[in-house]
């Protein structure tokens, strides 16, 4: 056990409910040493990423400005409202960084320019498509709609299916999430928490953190104890040396 104070407190969630799941961190994205935001939410969500402060550039012939330094089609009109691209349909929101809902419509003239960024594969189009049935096109409505998470610096969601389903992993006194596709532990000897994020390891007490960056050296001794057959078993591969110990 190390010594660190505690911390408590809840993650504030928007509670909009979606029948899918995801996780965090895209394999292969570069993170510093220095711990990412690290959110969770408890149902179906969606981080959308914005490269430092919104850049907005107006799109010819209507009065919407697109923010430019994202991937998602997200536009702004000259009400201020924003709209985002989501499955078959648009959400919207005054605030980026506040509740969002379904619109009713989309933002008059923002066909030719959506349809143009498709074209130039200069989009992510958010629409939940599945490799496996890659016809199956999830409806946006009021009853089917993900929380919308908007962050312009580095951060991570981790989406599980309810509060966190802790599981104890044979042979050892570690846990793991298994209602997420995050690799999300848990060592139940103090409750910190341990979450693999693009091949890095970050450590806090509870969900809300504050998380920080943790050597694979000081990690408890049962993450290099993982059977072959635990469905966690490929985090070994980012432990290093297999007779860390904390």
């Amino acid at each position: 056990m190390r010594a660190l104070a505690r911390f408590t407190g809840a993650l504030a969630l928007v509670a909009i409910s979606l029948a899918t799941s995801g996780s965090a961190g895209a394999e292969g994205r570069q993170i510093g040493n220095d711990a990412p935001a690290i959110r969770f939410a408890e149902e179906p969500s969606i981080l959308v990423r914005i490269d430092g402060d919104p850049v907005y550039r107006p799109i010819a012939g209507t009065n919407l400005q697109r923010i430019v330094n994202t991937r998602p089609f997200l536009v702004r009109d000259d009400a201020g409202i924003h709209y985002l691209k989501v499955f078959d349909g648009w959400m919207e929101t005054y605030e980026l960084t506040g509740l969002w809902s379904v619109s009713g419509v989309a933002p008059r003239g923002v066909q030719p320019a959506f349809e143009q960024a498709v074209a130039d594969k200069s989009v992510d189009l958010l629409d939940g498509s599945n490799r496996r049935q890659p016809d199956e096109v999830p409806t946006l409505d009021d009853g089917r709609a993900p929380a919308i998470f908007v962050a312009t610096m580095p951060t991570e969601l981790i989406v599980t299916d309810g509060r966190p389903r802790f599981v104890t992993i044979d042979g050892s006194s570690l846990q793991y999430a298994e209602n997420t596709t995050a690799d999300l532990f848990k060592e139940p000897t103090d409750d910190e928490l341990y979450v693999l994020i693009a091949g890095r390891w970050f450590r806090a007490w509870t969900t809300d953190g504050p998380w920080e960056s943790v050597p694979s050296r000081e990690l408890p001794k049962d993450f290099s104890t993982i059977p072959d057959s635990c469905p966690k078993a490929r985090v070994k591969a980012f432990i290093g040396d297999t007779g860390a110990v904390r």
